[in-house]
């Protein structure tokens, strides 16, 4: 699934989605391992994986239809773009339009080149069909509720191997915080930014959020 997952997701999405998933299943750890200690192993793997095939159908679901309006925004604006290349205002219009885009940091010099250019070549541009849902859209859905259940899935492993469940639990969030410091790490690290720092920061509000779920559930 992961595998699947780096096809048809953006490095970006596949990071931040497992960062989420983290994150649900500490605050689910807390709530179902600490609240009562008297429930099953067994239950708290089901409630684990099954709040994350829930919440991954969800947030898969608006990936897929966010992705749907923005391509379909883009392709609108292609055709106005196509049947508007005569007007006398077409540069200006699409440099306007750039402000949206990695571009808007040109001078306006160089937005004027790339928009004379684009209003060239706009005419031949190859339609796609529009679609509500792509295949790729679909397959993106598919590989965020993987991402959940895996995240689910390895969070939840210690309850399955261990007879100790606060020990369980102990491994099972050690293995989140490491998680989401690795999260941090890569957010500096495409940033610019200290990586390291991020990193820390990343576990501290993981560790945050373990905390209030131990004095929320457990006291």
């Amino acid at each position: 699934m992961l595998v699947l997952a780096s096809k048809y997701l953006s490095f970006a999405d596949r990071t931040s989605e497992i960062a989420f998933a983290v994150i649900m299943v500490i605050i689910i750890n807390g709530y179902v391992a600490l609240s009562d200690l008297n429930s099953g192993f067994l239950y708290i793997v089901v409630v684990n994986l099954g709040a994350c095939a829930v919440w991954g159908i969800i947030d898969g679901l608006i990936y897929a239809i966010s992705s749907s309006i923005e391509r379909n925004n883009a392709r609108n604006k292609l055709l106005l773009l196509q049947s508007s290349t005569k007007n006398p205002n077409v540069v200006e219009t699409i440099k306007k339009s750039l402000n949206d885009t990695f571009l808007a940091d040109f001078d306006d010099k160089g937005k004027e080149a790339i928009a004379r250019d684009i209003a060239v070549h706009a005419p031949n541009a190859c339609l796609k069909e529009n679609k509500v849902i792509t295949k790729n859209e679909a397959l993106g859905w598919l590989s965020i509720i993987g991402i959940y259940m895996s995240v689910g899935f390895m969070l939840a492993l210690p309850f399955l191997i261990l007879h100790d469940k606060q020990l369980a639990w102990l491994v099972s969030n050690i293995i989140g915080v490491t998680w989401l410091f690795r999260y941090g790490v890569q957010l500096g690290k495409v940033s610019g930014k200290n990586r390291w720092l991020l990193g820390t920061l990343m576990a501290l509000i993981s560790v945050a959020f373990l905390a209030l779920s131990y004095f929320v559930w457990a006291r």
